[in-house]
This record gives C-alpha cells, structure tokens and sequence, in this order.
C-alpha cells in the first residue's frame, strides 16, 4: 500500500519529528528535528552507528556501552567526538576543542550514554516511536532481516526505511510492506561527507505520511494553534495513572503495568513525555506520589527530576501526598513536550528488603500529574 498525500496536516512539524528515533548511521533524521525546532534525547540522533555493530548492540542490550574504558574521547576537526568501543559508534559532542577538557567531557559522557542507552531501550520496548533507518550504501537482504529480528526482540516496533526517490516512489511517498515495516523515500540521502545538504522539504512530507500511514499508530493530538494578535492560554496539562487514566500515552522506560489507580516506577530511571500548556516564564509540576519505603532497610526514598536533561529539583526524602517543583520556562524552549526523567536511586525489590513476593524494583507509585504555567 502506497501513500502519497499527508492526513496528519494539522500536526506541526514539531510534534510530528518527535513521533521518530533515529538508529544512527549519521545524523540526517537529528538535523531534521533540529530544523523543525526541537532537541530530542536520543543516543544514535547524531551517531554513526554502521549496522552490523547496531544490530550486535540491540542483540546485547548495549551491554557495556558506558563502560568508561569503552568511551573514548578524541578530536576531529577542532571539535571532541565520542567513541564508543564496546560497538563502534561515534557521535559529535558540539563541543569545540578550544573551549572543553577531555576528562571533563569523558566524566560527563560516561554518565550521559548510560542515560541515552536506558531511554533508548525504554523507546524501543514502548513501541510508540516510528525507528527510522537510512543507509547510503546497498542494503542486503540478511542485513534487514537481522535487523527487523533484533527489533522485534524489544516489542512491537515498526522500522521506517528510507530511500531515495525512484521512478514510481516520488519523494514524500511511503510504501507499507507489513505491519511493521514502512518504506519512505526522500529526494535523496544526504552524502556521508555534507549531511547537512539533506532535502529537509521531502524528508518532513515523507514523515508526514509514515505518521499517517503507520499501522495501528497511537493518535497523536496536535498542540492547539496560538491566536493571531495575544498569546494562547492553555489549561494545565493532567496526566492520571492507573489502568483507567491516561498516561501509558505518554510513558516510556522505567514503568511497571498500571495498577487499579496507580503506576509504579520501577528500577533506576522512569521517563515521561508532557505536553506544555503554553508559553511562559516558568512552570509548575505536580504530582500525587506514595514512595516504597520498608523501614528499617528502606526508611525513604530519593527522586531527582530531570526536565530535557536538565536535573531541576531533588526530593530527599520524598514524603507522600502532593509534591511539586518549578521548571524553569528556558528549559522548555517552546517545545510542546517535555520530555521528564526521574531518577530513582533508592530503587528496591519488596522481596530482598521486606520478606515479600515482589521482585520488581519498586520506587514511587504515582496517582496524578500535572504541568501548568506558573
């Protein structure tokens, strides 16, 4: 089935690159988002990640990934590059090699890519995320089988695979060749050597139509558009948890199955995606918590909060009930999701620090969230 013409017109640009996770190869989708106005977190965005060492990465887990003997720091034209050993990717740090120190950045690296490996398995288990892959050279058939199992290892992932425009594929055009396998074709691959010469125009129409086309995708709702002449208000964005609220839309890694008014966090780090009500200075986040505490092994727990990989408020201890914290309106940008990361270091099975039946690492079971502008 083929799909020439965008249904999804009234999502913005913004919102509709957020629907895509690179991985690697180079950084054509990253620049692409960049152009549309936002910054996701994503470990291969601007990666060269050559396939057989993505797919060895995804049949491990990235075991070892953020090892520090496995990062290693080195410079390329004036600029700090990143290499991660264990499976051969490299990154650009957009740090220039006048203005960081290498030990400095290795410390910060080992940290970050122990992050962006845990989202990206997180992305990848959601299944919410179209997986875009483009490749300048032949792709051979073993290849894209490998690739397609090591993915369905993860959950119900659809791979969008782009190509060049050919004679019968304009470009924009996406082809669906199965339930999880969409072909999209753009005016042309950008060069390995001047990725930033890419055919944006194609690339957004193309995305456009996989969105719509997408088997079973989940239903995206477009950002409301501003008023001409004075500033929109919106109301504040609620998130309820539970097996009959709303937020399995919007979470991704470190969530345990909704329960009958609640979700638990679980294991170390816990993400979630939150649509901003509007612009503003700052904004204030709430939320109804009740951490797992089993005195006396376990008398309170900690969760920092992270806001597009900013850390802007920890909780130590975390008591229970309402809780809140501001964020800062210069980390939201004028995005309309922000992407929420809470780190949970106290993070603990009921069954190794209670005597219970619960091997899940239990952090905090959340009721409600809410974002508004303060």
């Amino acid at each position: 089935m083929s799909f020439g013409t965008g249904t999804d017109e009234l999502l913005s640009d913004r919102d509709l690159t957020l629907q895509f996770e690179s991985l690697g190869d180079n950084c054509e989708l990253g620049l692409v988002q960049r152009r549309a106005g936002v910054e996701p977190l994503g470990l291969l965005r601007f990666a060269g990640a050559p396939l057989r060492r993505l797919i060895a990465a995804l049949d491990a887990r990235f075991e070892g990934i953020a090892d520090p003997e496995a990062i290693h720091v080195s410079q390329e034209n004036g600029e700090y590059m990143i290499r991660l050993l264990k499976y051969d990717f490299i990154f650009h740090t957009d740090v220039k090699v006048a203005e960081g120190d290498p030990e400095v950045l290795h410390r910060q690296q080992v940290g970050t890519v122990g992050f962006l490996a845990r989202k990206f398995i997180g992305d990848l288990e959601s299944g919410e995320k179209l997986l875009v892959f483009r490749q300048n050279e032949p792709l051979y058939a073993n290849d894209l089988v490998d690739l397609r199992i090591a993915l369905a290892a993860y959950g119900p992932g659809t791979l969008l695979w782009v190509q060049p425009a050919r004679p019968g594929h304009p470009p924009g055009t996406v082809v669906v060749a199965d339930d999880r396998l969409m072909i999209g074709y753009v005016t042309r691959l950008a060069a390995r050597g001047s990725v930033p010469e890419l055919d944006v125009r194609s690339w957004l129409a193309m995305l456009r139509n996989a969105h719509a086309a997408r088997p079973g995708r989940p239903a995206i709702a477009p950002a409301p558009a501003e008023p001409r002449g004075k500033r929109a208000v919106r109301q504040p964005s609620e998130i309820v948890f539970g097996r009959d609220g709303n937020a399995s839309g919007y979470t991704h890694g470190g969530w345990s199955a909704p329960e009958n008014g609640y979700t638990w966090s679980i294991d170390d780090r816990s993400t979630i995606d939150v649509p901003v009500p509007g612009e503003a200075d700052s904004y204030r986040l709430d939320m109804n918590v009740v951490p797992f505490v089993a005195p006396p092994a376990l008398p309170a727990q900690v969760m920092r909060v992270e806001v597009n990989g900013e850390l802007v408020h920890t909780f130590d201890p975390l008591p229970r009930g309402e809780v809140g914290c501001a964020i800062p309106g210069r980390i939201v940008g004028g995005r309309s999701l922000i992407e929420i990361v809470f780190d949970h270091p106290h993070a603990a099975s009921p069954l190794e620090v209670a005597g219970g039946n619960d091997a899940r690492r239990l952090a905090v079971s959340f009721y409600r969230l809410s974002l508004r502008r303060a």
